[in-house]
């Protein structure tokens, strides 16, 4: 991972004026180094667009929907996203905090994250299957309940971060590091890891490993 994705820290001063959003939806636009926070979104519809360097710290998504859309090097920190839809959505270098996924207007996903920085994100009582999180430093996030079938999680740090009661089988956790995975809470069936990480799952059984 690079330092690339510390561009969501910067402050976007270059925001498009609000005239530039007039009506409901967009299709296939490119937009670059906008404060969308200063831009009221709900509602609003986006189809096939990209967003580069752009700010949505406390944007008011409520309501929108993201159709095959790109992020890179964007700051999703705390937006409102009650009733928002993301379909089919990739996110590059993008620093997400804040995010509870399960206010969305749906329970199932097609997300991927490269290179991302997540801090207290909630995926709870949603469906993911084969979305990936690849070399994403994943912190203080929550995965309850949440349908995690072939998810790509390789080559990601996790810090203070619950999988509880999670279908995980075929996953993929090689060369991840710092997860804490409890296989008797969490369906972990053919899911894939690497080692020394993968002796983590034993910690839930209070064994002492000792080299001969």
């Amino acid at each position: 991972m690079t330092d690339s994705r510390d561009q969501g820290e910067f402050r976007f001063e270059d925001a498009l004026p609000a005239r530039t959003f007039e009506g409901d939806s967009f299709a296939a636009e490119s937009y670059e180094r906008v404060n969308f926070a200063e831009i009221d979104l709900s509602n609003k519809e986006f189809d096939r667009c990209s967003f580069t360097e752009c700010g949505f710290a406390d944007a008011d998504l409520s309501g929108a929907q993201f159709d095959s859309c790109a992020f890179s090097a964007c700051n999703l920190s705390n937006p409102r996203v009650d009733g928002a839809r993301f379909i089919d959505i990739e996110f590059a270098r993008c620093k997400l905090a804040g995010l509870n996924f399960y206010k969305l207007a749906q329970s199932v996903f097609d997300l991927h994250f490269s290179e991302c920085r997540l801090t207290s994100c909630n995926f709870t009582d949603i469906k993911m299957k084969l979305s990936g999180f690849r070399n994403c430093e994943i912190q203080e996030c929550y995965f309850q309940s949440t349908f995690l079938v072939a998810v790509d999680f390789s080559g990601s740090s996790f810090s203070r971060t619950l999988f509880h009661d999670c279908d995980l089988q075929k996953a993929d956790f090689r060369d991840a590091h710092g997860y804490s995975i409890d296989p008797r809470t969490n369906n972990v069936k053919k899911a894939v890891f690497s080692a020394p990480d993968v002796i983590s799952l034993l910690d839930a059984f209070d064994i002492v490993i000792k080299n001969s």
